[in-house]
């Protein structure tokens, strides 16, 4: 069979780890919710996509094509969201594990909720807690991005008018 470009919801994706080959930013290799793996690439349309020839892969994404998730926030390739309760397990899971913290000050008229999602690439990596005009940033996924990023992020959060 020839392989095909085929997309593969967010929603469906249990794990990311980082390619194992260089490929460039957006690149992963992913387990699925159902214990398949499959190497995916970051889309900018909220998604991700894999070119496979995989059979049982493929007929199990065109039969489980889900919508993506809601974003309140986007600059670029970070993002948030609200926590929802698919994000239990992965809040459970990080739980086990020691986060980056950092700790930085709001603008006045920032509009961020308290608790959200910290993505990269549409990966939750971490939670932000804001209290009035300070933020709490707990990076757990820190294999997926790195400091340059992080920097980016911290500056771009830093400077925020209202996301509203």
């Amino acid at each position: 069979m020839k392989s095909i470009e085929i997309n593969v919801p967010r929603n469906l994706i249990k794990k990311f780890y980082p390619h194992p080959e260089a490929y460039g930013d957006g690149n992963y290799v992913v387990d699925l919710i159902n214990d398949m793996y499959t190497d995916v690439f970051y889309r900018e349309e909220g998604d991700f996509v894999s070119i496979t020839n995989d059979e049982k892969l493929i007929s199990y994404l065109r039969k489980n094509q889900v919508q993506p998730r809601d974003y309140f926030f986007r600059n670029g390739v970070f993002s948030f969201r609200n926590l929802k309760d698919y994000d239990n397990s992965t809040i459970e899971e990080w739980k086990k594990i020691f986060p980056k913290i950092f700790k930085i000050e709001l603008k006045a008229g920032h509009g961020l909720p308290s608790l959200f999602m910290f993505c990269f690439y549409w990966i939750e990596i971490g939670i932000i807690k804001v209290k009035e005009n300070s933020a709490t940033i707990e990076v757990f996924e820190n294999e997926l991005i790195d400091k340059i990023n992080i920097d980016r992020f911290l500056d771009m959060l830093k400077n925020m008018e209202s996301t509203h």
